[in-house]
């Protein structure tokens, strides 16, 4: 009675050859010893790299397939045609560009108030140095200056109250 190979190890001498190992098992020399004698055996195993070997390359194939059509499809940067007429995508792209202006829309107004802080600071500055200089102008022109001038007499009026009532009379 002739026992043929099985599966697990056709997988096993098929390992080994895609590995390389050559490892000197004496189960591998009795199934390499088979393999030579049985045909059923020797076609099958072919059967096998050759279904291993049509598979390789027709996923090597399909990859590369899809690889170039991935490739043609990311060579543009705009979405396809039927995106663009989506009223969804238009929305979209006019709220970035709300968004990417309103920084600028910010510095400009932030500009303006502190123009018109400095104009007002500035305004506030003319009118105090120009009441400065009136006051100064003021204390020149003065023929005698205010602290020179004579203080005004706070006895004569209760003097001459009391001057009469207090008179004494002998």
């Amino acid at each position: 009675m002739n026992l043929h190979l099985t599966h697990e190890q056709l997988c096993d001498v098929l390992l080994a050859d895609s590995s390389q190992q050559s490892v000197g098992d004496r189960d591998t020399d009795v199934v390499k010893q088979h393999l030579q004698a049985c045909l059923i055996c020797s076609a099958e195993l072919k059967s096998l790299r050759d279904s291993l070997s049509h598979f390789r390359d027709a996923s090597v194939a399909y990859s590369r397939q899809q690889f170039a059509q991935s490739y043609a499809q990311r060579s543009s940067i705009a979405p396809p045609h039927s995106v663009l007429s989506q009223p969804l995508y238009w929305a979209a792209a006019a709220v970035i560009f709300v968004a990417a202006l309103f920084p600028v829309s910010l510095h400009r107004q932030t500009t303006a108030r502190e123009a018109m802080k400095t104009a007002a600071v500035a305004a506030q500055n003319a009118e105090s140095d120009e009441a400065l200089l009136s006051d100064i102008d003021q204390k020149v022109s003065a023929d005698v200056p205010s602290p020179m001038q004579p203080l005004a007499d706070p006895t004569d009026e209760t003097t001459s109250t009391t001057s009469t009532s207090d008179q004494r009379t002998n």
